[in-house]
């Protein structure tokens, strides 16, 4: 055992020192990382578990949505469709717009598919039914309506066509589309065929003749509506028109 004499206290008491150890220089100069400090020893960290879905129906049919909408807005009356047929009408059904003279007095329908979803149909109204698309496919007798305009297709060879204005009243003009392509819209918009309609946008839509046959693509801020010929599927949101009045369908599974 050795020992470092140093100079005795006032009471004469020899004093042991300890040299100073690696662990004291290590001190000084700040601790060394522990060992659970190193990643090898980090505690494995659990990833966070996913919260619950919303809650829907498993055992019952889902629900959907019917927004009626507003006149010149986008919003409007938001129904909720519970039963398996919802009929829209003037004077009969589950949504009833006495002041629409265009609409019949039962228009159109809406009906549930079980798991398939929904389908639109036109119950026989004088007016037809349309719904709202970004392009569509032409055949003879296809109705479009663009801003309040509703021009009937009338097909005449490979190279060209017809559009005749649908007026109630009286015959409308009739506007020729030539192949490969032909452009609707109001005056200034530079378009082959003009249309003199406040509702319809400059350049509102473009008609084109492919391998496949005549075709119609959207431009129009009012959008782009086709007359139904058979029962519609709706699987997703969906508009479409009655008389002049838009509905907004939102299906819930």
């Amino acid at each position: 055992m050795s020992r470092l004499q140093h100079d005795a206290d006032p009471i004469g008491a020899e004093r042991i020192v300890r040299l100073p150890g690696v662990d004291d220089w290590v001190q000084r100069a700040g601790a060394l990382p522990r060992p659970t400090d190193h990643p090898r020893h980090a505690a494995a960290v659990d990833p966070p578990v996913a919260e619950a879905v919303p809650f829907r129906p498993t055992v019952r049919q889902p629900m959907a949505l019917l927004r009626v909408v507003d006149d010149g807005s986008e919003e409007g009356e938001l129904l909720r469709i519970r039963q398996e047929r919802f009929v829209i009408g003037r004077s009969e059904g589950d949504v009833v717009v006495p002041h629409d003279i265009s609409m019949s007095p039962r228009h159109a329908a809406i009906e549930r598919l079980g798991a398939a979803g929904w389908q639109l149909s036109d119950l026989g109204s004088a007016g037809g039914t349309f719904v709202r698309v970004t392009s569509a496919r032409l055949r003879d007798g296809t109705v479009l309506q663009l801003g309040r305009t509703r021009l009937r297709f009338q097909t005449v060879d490979l190279t060209e066509a017809w559009l005749i204005e649908d007026r109630p009243d009286r015959p409308g003009p009739r506007h020729e589309c030539h192949a490969p392509g032909t452009s609707l819209g109001r005056r200034g918009g530079d378009c082959t065929i003009v249309l003199d309609d406040p509702f319809v946008s400059p350049i509102h839509a473009d008609i084109r003749r492919t391998h496949r046959g005549w075709t119609i693509d959207n431009a129009g801020m009012n959008g782009l509506w086709v007359r139904i010929e058979a029962p519609v599927r709706m699987a997703a949101a969906a508009q479409f028109l009655c008389g002049e009045q838009r509905f907004v369908f939102m299906p819930c599974g």
